[in-house]
């Protein structure tokens, strides 16, 4: 059996050991969790009625050039994507660009984070009054999404420039969300694909 000697006991009785004791504890607890976490707000779209084709979304044409996502947008560029912040009805969206090898933009994203059943029936409902809807998943694609044979299940809107989607994630753990907008031509290639 170990014993501890007086003197060893006697440094943590000192005046300043208790001063500091007290200090790490007063410092621990303002390191707590007291702070209300913030919480973020989810993206739902407007049903302001558009006009189709469409050529820009949140003020990012199609035909954007990677140089103007760049420099005019001020996008963070990525190999063939660029990350860009964009004010869109008083906020900022996050949204993705995707070019082609030849520096063609084929589509812009917007992941909207995990899945929720009242937030994609909402997204669904305002994109079919916005754009229309085209196309939705068949009972059997639903089913091997369920059993997790299919990675994704998507709906499409806006004769296929429109396309809303879950997934799953990389893990196969996680359902994600995600919006696509696409150019007219690039769209009703997506749209054939995906009904196929």
């Amino acid at each position: 059996m170990i014993t501890a000697t007086k003197p060893f006991l006697n440094r943590f009785s000192t005046k300043k050991t208790f001063v500091a004791s007290l200090f790490c504890a007063a410092l621990l607890s303002a390191c707590g969790d007291k702070e209300p976490a913030t919480k973020t707000e989810q993206w739902l779209p407007d049903t302001k009625v558009v006009r189709l084709p469409f050529e820009e979304y949140a003020g990012i044409t199609f035909n954007t050039s990677r140089e103007d996502a760049k420099n005019i947008h001020g996008c963070t560029a990525y190999e063939l994507s660029f990350s860009c912040k964009v004010p869109q009805d008083g906020k900022e969206e996050q949204i993705w660009l995707i070019y082609n090898e030849a520096g063609r933009m084929v589509l812009m994203k917007k992941e909207l984070g995990y899945f929720n059943k009242a937030v994609a029936d909402t997204i669904i409902e305002r994109f079919t009054i916005k754009y229309g809807l085209d196309y939705t998943p068949s009972e059997g694609q639903e089913s091997a999404f369920s059993a997790g044979i299919r990675k994704s299940k998507t709906y499409v809107f806006a004769g296929g420039q429109v396309a809303f989607q879950i997934g799953r994630s990389l893990n196969n753990r996680n359902e994600l969300m995600l919006v696509y907008y696409f150019p007219e031509d690039v769209g009703t290639t997506f749209a054939k694909s995906v009904m196929n």
